[in-house]
């Protein structure tokens, strides 16, 4: 049997071990780029394509978790702890917004001690100035803690709980104190300027 000629053994097929090898390779690298662009956590499912990204971390992580819920496998994370109990506050805070500024300052806070009254005047008149002056600030103090206490009798009648009446009471107790301080102080102002405003007359007869 003579050998067959170079142009038959052009004309031969491939083996079909070829045409297997490279359909392997095609799909392994199929794979690999589908893994790569679609598997949580790659570096292709981030924000913006970049590696590292929060989202793609976020995503498998989530994943993982449900899994690890649902398969009965490791959740990752950490653990919910248990809550701490409530614990009532064991000492009284007053806000810097509401501490006396200053004789006569306007707040919620008790009043600031009065300073020492001076002990003699150059005349009637400047006593008199000096009084009314005070007066008029005692009045404006006096107006305002009407006003809290107003306020706080609301409170305290909208209080639905025992315990938040209980509280609301309290506060009331002490806005009530301050208004009272209040409107002694402007009584006896208002004294005073009577009776300086009494002697001027008697001087001027």
């Amino acid at each position: 049997m003579s050998e067959p000629t170079q142009q038959a053994r052009t004309q031969e097929p491939e083996p079909e071990g070829g045409a297997m090898w490279a359909m392997l390779i095609g799909g392994a690298i199929l794979v690999i780029a589908g893994l790569l662009i679609f598997w949580p956590g790659g570096d292709l499912a981030t924000s913006g394509g970049k590696p590292g990204g929060r989202s793609g971390g976020n995503q498998a992580q989530s994943s993982q978790v449900s899994a690890g819920g649902a398969g009965g496998g490791v959740a990752l994370g950490v653990a919910p702890g248990e809550a701490d109990p409530a614990r009532a506050r064991e000492a009284n805070r007053v806000s810097p917004g509401i501490l006396p500024g200053g004789n006569g300052s306007i707040s919620l806070a008790p009043p600031s001690p009065p300073q020492p009254e001076p002990t003699s005047f150059a005349s009637l008149t400047e006593e008199l100035r000096y009084y009314e002056k005070k007066l008029e600030k005692a009045r404006q103090d006096l107006s305002l803690r009407t006003t809290f206490l107003d306020r706080s009798k609301k409170a305290r009648d909208a209080a639905t709980s025992t315990e938040a009446r209980e509280l609301a009471e309290k506060r009331h107790q002490v806005v009530e104190q301050n208004y009272n301080t209040a409107s002694q102080s402007v009584t006896e102002l208002e004294k005073k300027v009577a009776d300086v405003k009494q002697r001027q007359t008697a001087g001027a007869k």
